[in-house]
């Protein structure tokens, strides 16, 4: 299966989700489409506006390949599924987000070894029949941030205690 994601972006993703739509087609592969809050509603695709987070990491759970936008939170939720991660950032010059931010997110994304950008969808064919391999050893950087967190605690509670003792 193949799960795709376009975000909470008010702004539609038809570039994507058009192409995607003409795969699942030609290809009969199961594809779900979070399709948000744009207008382009697939005909070949299950697809569906918003679903609960951990119904969406459940889904990606499923899918032998993810695509998504680059948005930090979509792109977070996959490398944490450890699946093949393609990134389509939306473009300003097509009226799909507001900045290019997503290109350079896609550029790290890619560079980091995480998962392969796709900025033209006519390469999404063979990224799909060839998708990168999972990255498996993505750790969120909360966990090193909960972790210096707890030890500074524990520090200070340990000197507490032997101020007390």
């Amino acid at each position: 299966m193949v799960y795709v994601t376009v975000g909470t972006m008010f702004l539609d993703f038809p570039r994507l989700i058009q192409r995607v739509d003409e795969l699942a087609e030609s290809t009969g592969e199961r594809t779900i489409v979070q399709i948000g809050m744009g207008g382009t509603i697939p005909r070949h695709c299950e697809h569906f506006t918003f679903k609960p987070r951990e119904e969406v990491l459940a889904l990606q759970q499923e899918a032998r390949v993810i695509v998504c936008h680059a948005g930090i939170g979509s792109v977070i939720d996959a490398l944490q599924s450890k699946r093949p991660l393609v990134v389509v950032p939306r473009l300003m010059k097509f009226n799909e987000h507001t900045t290019e931010h997503q290109v350079d997110l896609a550029r790290a994304v890619e560079r980091r070894g995480w998962g392969k950008m796709i900025l033209d969808v006519a390469d999404l064919e063979h990224a799909l029949a060839n998708p990168p391999r999972a990255y498996e050893s993505y750790r969120p950087a909360r966990d090193k941030l909960v972790a210096s967190v707890r030890a500074f605690v524990n520090e200070i509670a340990q000197r507490k205690a032997r101020r007390v003792t």
